[in-house]
């Protein structure tokens, strides 16, 4: 199959409003729409190409232990998975995000299209669904993720951009062991962080990532990273 050839059908894909992301026969990343960089927090795609598709969405298990590619349904499918499978996925910042997905493989050739959709905890049948979220959780976290240099975000801010309650905001959240402000402070931490490896310097990367003090940065980071903020200045590598 050669993907050079087949522009149109690689933008139809890529516009595509499902999560899709087609692994190549050696079980590398060949392609990863925008829908699926979003649910999973990659901003930069490209960067995707070419690495394990195993390794890339679940290294791990959720209890921290390895979980190894001979045992991944995706990788060792034969043929295609035509009905959904529930399975956690890793975002870029580490966190698990519970999806249900399915297989094909493409016809005459050995790449597989994986489609997947993230999903949430349904309320018991019968029982009412009050404040439902007018956008998903990680909606919410992908815009965390582009606004937590606005240092006025806050849980009510996105409690009502959500259009559901403080309360209700901060239930989901902790139905994946975390909260929002922790999401907010985490999303500016490791922003921060991308900020100091490029070299700026630390009240630079503080008042950039949305923090309104230095002090309060500098003491974050290093819970954080266990290390000073100055000493992570201008090295990529950590």
């Amino acid at each position: 199959m050669n993907l050079e050839k087949e522009g149109l059908w690689l933008s139809v894909i890529d516009a595509a409003p499902m999560p899709l992301w087609l692994i190549e026969p050696d079980g590398t990343v060949a392609l990863v729409n925008e829908a699926a960089a979003t649910v999973l927090g990659h901003r930069q795609r490209h960067k995707l190409i070419g690495r394990s598709s195993h390794e890339t969405l679940h290294p791990r298990r959720r209890d921290g232990s390895p979980y190894p590619s001979h045992a991944c349904p995706i990788v060792n499918a034969s043929g295609s998975v035509r009905q959904g499978h529930a399975e956690e996925f890793i975002d870029r910042r580490g966190r698990h995000v519970r999806v249900r997905w399915t297989l094909r493989q493409l016809e005459d050739s050995h790449y597989k299209l994986l489609s997947f959709s993230p999903t949430t905890s349904h309320s018991p049948q019968g029982s009412p669904r009050a404040s439902a979220p007018t956008v998903t959780l990680e909606e919410i976290k992908a815009y965390i993720d582009s606004h937590c240099e606005d240092p006025t975000l806050s849980p009510q801010h996105l409690a009502a951009r959500a259009g559901v309650s403080l309360r209700k905001l901060q239930s989901l959240f902790a139905a994946e062991g975390t909260s929002p402000a922790r999401e907010i402070r985490q999303a500016r931490l490791h922003r921060g962080h991308r900020m100091l490896s490029d070299g700026q310097n630390v009240a630079e990367a503080a008042f950039s990532c949305g923090f309104k003090d230095v002090s309060t940065f500098s003491r974050a980071y290093r819970r954080t990273f266990q290390r000073s903020p100055a000493a992570a200045k201008g090295n990529p590598s950590n």
